[in-house]
């Protein structure tokens, strides 16, 4: 079979049944606070951009010393006033999404609920 050549190289099904991915990233979103107690801690991933779209996206914890009662807000591709975002807990991890082109991740934290030594690793698909 043919791939479509061109600016994703391969669809999202193409790449997901036959696991045919041009590029991967990964990165360590940290949660460390600077002392102002904001209502949230977010962090954005600098590899997913829509110049490079994700195909597939596992966030998981990558150091093992979030405490299980944590939990995450997921906003895909954007945020608007009615966005609803997925929310996940540390015993979901990890946490997988495929089956569409992911321009922009942003995961949010509530304040208090991390510390600096706090990652959730990002593993990023292209």
């Amino acid at each position: 079979m043919a791939s479509k050549l061109g600016y994703n190289a391969f669809t999202v099904q193409e790449s997901v049944n036959m696991d045919a991915f041009s590029d991967y990233n990964y990165e360590a979103a940290a949660y460390a606070t600077d002392g102002t107690d904001p209502a949230y801690i977010e962090v954005s991933s600098t590899y997913i951009t829509s110049a490079n779209p994700a195909k597939k996206v596992v966030i998981y914890d990558s150091t093992e010393t979030v405490d299980a009662t944590d939990y995450w807000t997921i906003f895909l591709n954007g945020e608007t006033a009615t966005q609803k975002g997925i929310v996940i807990q540390n015993t979901n991890l990890p946490f997988t999404i495929t089956g569409l082109l992911i321009t922009e991740l942003k995961i949010r934290a509530a304040d208090g609920i991390t510390d600096a030594s706090d990652k959730v690793g990002i593993l990023s698909f292209h």
